[in-house]
């Protein structure tokens, strides 16, 4: 933290309250769904599915900082998302929970890629696989916070109070982050939409990353509670354990990343996702189901490395739309996955729908190895560049 500067500082505030936020959510939501909602596998498929559809919306929030600055875009992202979850301490239907879900989603996914744009102009030093681990620290930190709130108090608050704590808790950082320098990103200079042939592989592992993150998001959890009955109190050790390991070993990550390149860390990430997913469709004992849950979620450095590969091979006005494209694609996945899976579920079990989990797994792998070494790609672009 000491080599922070101020915008990075306002940064980390909003990402603070991020955690918070989903400390909450993955503490909580899914024993909400199923233990005062009622939700079924496919019906949560369906709500997850037009959950994610906002993501398209991304080359319209990119057109939008062309008007207003992303601070202050972000900030009010941040505002309407925290509003989201303060709305579901008065639902108890399906359908309330869509609608709000619905809310808060459009803030987080305009937040995304103004985040990961921020992070890149606002964060000290050359190396950016660094800053990026530690806002992901620091984002585990507050999500640990979080669930540690859960865990003392979601008997005396039940769900409702502690969705109001977290709404609030990214209500505020919004707030904050509204007082970042809008000069520092104004220097980049952005098209509204980028779509070249350059970022294919990019575009293409995004794609393969929402498959994969999508499947755990939804299914993982839920299948704990849903199959195995696991208690409140006991998700929520359980996300409280995998959120210390994350911030234990995220700023490691992205050293790694620097240190070994964005291909070696990919393929070894994707290979422990490919066994994990085995494990839930094959496992039938819930303490190992546990295990592998936090093994998910530990090994799973691809927002890190994708980041930081887009990097070194865009230049730096093409960066923030390119990552919106990115988020794109990441979404086309986010809203096919979920319908696909809840259906699968219902009509053959969910061991399926982590045996496809699997193959997603081994592709990513297989097309991790179609990255350039660093080197030769910035060699290859920069005639490219200096020619525009």
């Amino acid at each position: 933290m000491k080599t922070w500067n101020k915008n990075f500082t306002l940064l980390a505030s909003a990402v603070f309250g991020m955690g918070m936020f989903f400390g909450i959510q993955f503490a909580l939501f899914y024993n909400f769904i199923n233990d005062v909602i009622h939700i079924n596998p496919d019906e949560l498929g369906y709500m997850e599915g037009l959950r994610e559809t906002p993501g398209f919306l991304n080359a319209l929030f990119i057109a939008a900082t062309m008007y207003l600055a992303p601070p202050i875009i972000g900030g009010i992202s941040l505002v309407v998302m925290g509003l989201g979850m303060v709305a579901y301490s008065q639902v108890s239907t399906v359908p309330g929970v869509v609608v709000f879900s619905l809310i808060w989603s459009i803030g987080f996914h305009c937040w995304t890629p103004l985040q990961s744009a921020m992070t890149l102009a606002y964060s000290p030093g050359d190396e950016k696989g660094k800053p990026l681990g530690q806002l992901r620290s620091v984002e585990s930190f507050a999500t640990m916070g979080a669930i540690l709130l859960c865990l003392f108090f979601i008997n005396k608050l039940e769900f409702g109070g502690m969705f109001i704590i977290g709404g609030l808790a990214v209500v505020i950082g919004g707030i904050l982050v509204m007082f970042a320098s809008r000069n520092l990103i104004g220097t980049l200079r952005e098209s509204r939409f980028v779509l070249k042939k350059r970022y294919n592989l990019y575009y293409l592992l995004s794609f393969l990353q929402g498959c994969r993150k999508q499947m755990f998001m939804t299914f993982a959890i839920f299948l704990l509670v849903n199959a195995f009955d696991t208690n409140r109190d006991t998700i929520i050790k359980l996300v409280l354990i995998n959120q210390f390991m994350i911030f234990a070993t995220s700023s490691l990550m992205g050293k790694l990343v620097d240190r070994w390149g964005e291909r070696i860390m990919l393929s070894a990430s994707y290979i422990g996702l490919f066994f994990v997913s085995i494990g839930y469709a094959l496992i039938r004992e819930v303490n190992t189901l546990y295990v592998l849950y936090c093994i998910d979620n530990l090994i799973f450095v691809g927002g890190i490395a994708l980041t930081t590969y887009l990097n070194k091979i865009a230049p730096p006005e093409d960066i923030k739309p390119t990552l919106a494209m990115g988020v794109s694609m990441n979404h086309i996945a986010s809203v096919i996955v979920p319908l696909i899976g809840g259906a699968v579920w219902k009509a053959l079990g969910y061991d399926v729908v982590f045996l496809g989990g699997a193959a997603i797994a081994a592709a990513s792998i297989i097309v991790t190895q179609w990255m350039k070494p660093e080197r030769v790609v910035s060699e290859k672009i920069q005639p490219e560049i200096a020619g525009k």
